[in-house]
């Protein structure tokens, strides 16, 4: 009987245990939940206010006249845009349903950074500019709109609208979870966004896509199911995983192309992926890879290398980091052309790389195909040293290599690009190496994801 009591006595204790531990996991799992809804619910209502200045300050923009007055209003549309930018990054979203967004509180931004550099000079808001910043405005005001019926949403449901159903727990936190209810809101204003077409501006090297036809393409047009094998064969694969492919339809714009979706089958959740393929030559133009990102495994320096093995294996070898920032769990890269020692900016190569395993989850050679083509010789007109008299004393200048940069008409202009630093700054300064002007500056900013060109 004793040795009866004693056992019922430690199974009660053992079971008293478990459900003490059970209560307690489920009681930290309940806080991080908590925890990471408030973060989720912070981030949208910073986008939304983001988002509402900006399209105030968008119309100020429209009626401002005076230099001072201009040079503060554009300095505010940059702060805010960038803002918004970073909140909209916070949210459960996949990329592929935000991707508008941000891609128009980037131009917002760069464009608002190239006025405030002309107001600098005293130049006014011509016609053409004024055109284009009421053309941001328009689009902010429709991005509000929308904003807005997410919100009413929220308010409507309750506070659980973007509570997550359920935590994943990876070894270094809690992984970022995709909401449905969100992703279907971001999907319809990704939807409305692209409605307006992309900002034609000088921004810092931005893709210039919508100003001429592509000079890259090359070949014959291909069928659907060359464009399918190929988008197979473009597929950074995952070992044990059984790619498909098909082709899901085709896509008008500067650069016609397949839209192919590939499915890679395994043991849980299947990997998705779409690709674009130029119907002209089969050129890969654009690869989303859906899925989530896990803890970080591997470093920038190995992320860079399979970012450049990748690169070899669409063809373009000779090429050169230009620009690399780490951001949700993934590296992006920055490839620029490289011709006769120049490094050719229109020439861009994106690939984006996870930080959990080393796989490219996406591609972009959208810049590439617009504006490669064969270039005749190089000849500046100035020298080097002639061309380092025009850059200020002040500059501290470590590096100097030959560029080729856009221009905002569409061309591009052989530069000369210093590299220096003033302080504790650094800075890219572009002199002409025809004329000796000072095409362009840009400001290096050092932060925990990677080095900003501002």
């Amino acid at each position: 009987m004793r040795f009866r009591f004693l056992t019922i006595f430690l199974t009660g204790l053992v079971a008293l245990a478990i459900a003490a531990w059970g209560y307690n996991q489920y009681t930290l799992q309940r806080a991080m939940e908590i925890d990471l809804n408030n973060r989720y619910q912070r981030a949208f209502y910073d986008l939304l206010s983001g988002t509402q200045n900006l399209e105030v300050l968008l119309g100020k923009s429209l009626v401002v006249g005076g230099r001072e007055q201009s040079s503060a209003v554009f300095a505010s549309i940059w702060q805010q845009a960038m803002r918004a930018q970073e909140n909209l990054g916070q949210l459960p979203v996949s990329m592929q349903y935000t991707e508008r967004t941000a891609k128009f509180l980037t131009q917002a931004a760069d464009y608002a950074n190239t006025l405030l550099r002309r107001a600098g000079t005293g130049a006014p808001v011509d016609r053409k500019h004024w055109e284009r910043l009421k053309q941001l405005y328009n689009q902010a005001a429709v991005l509000n709109r929308e904003l807005y019926k997410v919100e009413a949403r929220i308010a409507a449901n309750g506070a659980r609208f973007w509570e997550i159903p359920r935590v994943v727990a990876a070894k270094q936190g809690i992984a970022r979870m995709p909401l449905p209810g969100a992703h279907s809101d971001f999907r319809a204003i990704n939807r409305e966004m692209q409605t307006y077409p992309t900002l034609i501006y000088d921004g810092p090297f931005s893709d210039h896509l919508e100003r001429k036809q592509p000079l890259g393409l090359t070949g014959k047009v291909i069928s659907p199911a060359t464009a399918r094998e190929r988008a197979l064969s473009l597929i950074d694969r995952a070992p044990g995983t059984n790619y498909t492919a098909r082709v899901a339809g085709t896509v008008k714009g500067r650069i016609p192309a397949y839209r192919v979706q590939v499915t890679g089958r395994r043991a849980g959740p299947d990997e998705k992926a779409v690709m674009l393929i130029s119907r002209k030559g089969g050129h890969p133009v654009l690869l989303i890879v859906d899925r989530d990102i896990g803890g970080r495994r591997i470093d920038m320096a190995e992320a860079q290398r399979r970012a450049e093995a990748y690169l070899k294996r669409l063809g373009h070898a000779d090429m050169r980091l230009t620009y690399r920032i780490c951001r949700n769990g993934t590296a992006i890269f920055n490839f620029a052309g490289e011709e006769q020692g120049a490094v050719i900016y229109p020439d861009l190569v994106k690939v984006t790389v996870a930080l959990d395993n080393g796989r490219v989850t996406g591609m972009d050679a959208a810049g590439y195909l617009m504006a490669h083509h064969r270039r005749g010789t190089f000849k500046p007109s100035l020298s080097l040293e002639r061309a380092r008299s025009f850059v200020s004393p002040h500059l501290e200048v470590d590096r100097v290599r030959l560029a080729v940069i856009p221009t905002d008409a569409g061309k591009e202009k052989l530069t000369y690009e210093f590299r220096g630093s003033t302080g504790p700054n650094t800075f890219l300064v572009y002199i002409d190496a025809v004329s000796g002007e000072e095409a362009k500056i840009l400001k290096l900013i050092k932060t925990p994801g990677g080095t900003l060109v501002m």
